[in-house]
């Protein structure tokens, strides 16, 4: 009996879900209230994935439908990620060693990204990422399925999406293919709804959408293991958008975007140096001072982690340009001056270095004092007027 009343109740563990929202401030459309009852999200959940609770104090782990299922119901009618798959598709998605290559976002995510359309019932919808479909059913339940289609590039996560989208009286159409091509086919788009980390924004996406409509993207300038930032785009109509970054938040990245770290020291000249700078300050940099980093170190990307060595852990930065300049700074617990060593044809410690105090000289302005112009093979970054182009 207590699977079947866990199944029973599934419609309490919502309405708490739908109180925390409203009572955060996150869930303030009524329609997307409506939304998230017409459309359960427990039928976009397999039987066994894994956990990753939004809360400060939740702890990540594995959830079985068949083993444990008030947890499984728990978590997902509750603000939690949950991981589906992993290292697309090579290692099983509830080992937490694979990286993670699908989830079905926390709802407080996606319901922001939902809101930032500010949809209208005529509008037609693409969308990038389809995942395991529970957004794109969410956008067929508001707009009617026909006005509504979801690309995704991986086959097996395409197939199991259309499996889970079945059972809907509006259905979107699920295209299999790369997703920074869009899908001219059914364009113009009135917008675009991304899913997925983009550093570059497609060019094809710029002209498949109407002028006047727009494209609302989880904007990941800087690769690597950095935070993103909530980035809303006008579409112009001339090959050009403008807009501003709303918010922060970090998605799987596009799969023909993904960046992997770059050794040092291939080409012969590593420089060393000491530098008295908390390389943290550049790791972890976030909403303006990730875009002035970007604005003005062009190319940049930054991994972390922890090395040991004889005399204990080291906190290590490594940044990038992908055209051959690297750098690496670590920071030896305790330490007064931390090790640096640039290589290839930029400094690139001391360009992050310059843009981050230049950052802190202008006031530390906040993410939404920063705006990008998007152009065919050009993103120029400004503050606050696109005629206040940052350079690096």
């Amino acid at each position: 009996m207590g699977a079947a009343w866990d199944a029973v109740r599934w419609h309490d563990r919502l309405d708490g879900l739908v109180d925390d929202l409203a009572g955060r401030g996150i869930l303030t459309d009524r329609t997307w209230r409506a939304g998230l009852r017409e459309v359960p999200r427990h039928r976009f959940v397999p039987t066994r994935a894994w956990a990753e609770p939004q809360s400060w104090n939740g702890q990540s782990h594995l959830i079985d439908r068949t083993a444990a299922p008030s947890d499984w119901w728990n978590a997902v009618y509750s603000d939690t990620s949950i991981i589906t798959q992993r290292d697309d598709g090579a290692t099983d998605p509830t080992d937490p060693s694979g990286a993670p290559t699908c989830s079905l976002s926390c709802p407080s995510i996606a319901m922001e990204y939902l809101h930032l359309l500010d949809l209208q019932d005529h509008h037609r919808v693409m969308e990038i990422g389809t995942g395991t479909g529970w957004t794109a059913a969410m956008l067929a339940w508001r707009l009617r399925g026909s006005s509504v289609i979801t690309v995704e590039v991986d086959k097996a996560l395409a197939e199991t999406a259309r499996d889970n989208l079945d059972h809907l009286s509006e259905r979107p159409d699920v295209i299999t293919g790369d997703g920074a091509d869009g899908h001219p086919l059914q364009a113009p788009y009135d917008r675009i709804h991304v899913t997925c980390g983009v550093r570059d924004i497609p060019v094809a996406w710029l002209e498949q959408v109407r002028p006047g409509g727009i494209i609302v993207v989880p904007w990941m300038p800087i690769g690597g293991d950095a935070y993103g930032q909530q980035l809303v785009l006008d579409v112009i109509g001339d090959g050009t958008a403008v807009g501003r970054c709303v918010g922060g938040g970090g998605f799987m990245m596009l799969r023909s975007q993904r960046v992997t770290a770059r050794e040092h020291g291939r080409d012969g000249t590593d420089e060393p140096s000491t530098t008295r700078m908390d390389p943290r300050l550049i790791a972890r940099a976030d909403g303006g001072a990730q875009l002035a980093l970007h604005a003005l170190v062009h190319g940049l990307s930054i991994t972390t982690g922890w090395n040991k060595a004889a005399d204990g852990w080291s906190y290590t930065v490594r940044l990038n340009d992908g055209a051959g300049s690297t750098a690496m700074c670590s920071a030896p617990r305790g330490a007064d001056e931390y090790d640096v060593v640039q290589a290839g044809p930029r400094r690139l410690w001391d360009e992050a270095v310059a843009a981050y105090l230049w950052w802190l000289k202008q006031g530390r302005p906040a993410r939404d004092r920063f705006g990008v112009t998007v152009t065919p093979g050009c993103q120029d970054i400004w503050l606050d007027n696109p005629s206040n182009t940052l350079k690096g």
